[in-house]
């Protein structure tokens, strides 16, 4: 064991201010549109941010649209159905699709943040945890009940290669 202490949700977590944010009144068009820009700009963790942050009129978090909230949107009604008794003609439908949600409002597809949080202070086994039990990639994180970051998948599985693999072990490493 490690005479280090173990890091927390804020040794790892992205500031607030490096997500895009956008308007509660934003369309769900407009946000792929952000969405999409951020995923496209590489961060610390290798690929960009996969989810934006819907806030109110005071600049007041509310909700994330992620890749996963838009694809769900996309998805027609009777599909989510476990036996479908009906033939599915699925040909034209993603585009049909994509047009019918494209002026709706993101509020209709935000996961909201209310739902799940962490605390600055957590560990990052906690923060594992609340993932996976989840289902989420990107969990917003507290302090003195302010949401002031993000921790994702990507620091989480960082600190996991840290944990194990010894650096200069890595770097000898054949791989093949």
């Amino acid at each position: 064991m490690s005479d280090q202490p173990e890091k927390r949700v804020k040794d790892i977590m992205i500031p607030l201010r490096s997500y895009k944010v956008i308007s509660k009144s934003c369309k769900i068009e407009d946000a792929v549109k952000v969405l999409y820009r951020a995923y496209s700009q590489r961060t610390k963790g290798g690929a960009g941010h996969r989810s934006v942050i819907v806030c109110d009129d005071y600049g007041n978090p509310l909700g994330l649209i992620t890749f996963r909230s838009v694809l769900q949107a996309l998805e027609p009604y009777f599909a989510k159905a476990q036996n479908l008794s009906v033939p599915v003609f699925w040909e034209g439908l993603f585009s049909e699709r994509c047009r019918l949600k494209a002026a709706k409002s993101v509020e209709e597809i935000m996961h909201p943040i209310s739902l799940i949080t962490l605390d600055a202070n957590d560990t990052l086994i906690k923060a594992a945890h609340a993932m996976i039990k989840h289902k989420l990639g990107t969990l917003p994180v507290e302090k003195n009940n302010r949401i002031v970051g993000m921790v994702r998948v990507n620091e989480v599985f960082e600190e996991v290669h840290n944990c194990m693999v010894n650096v200069e072990d890595f770097e000898n490493a054949v791989i093949g």
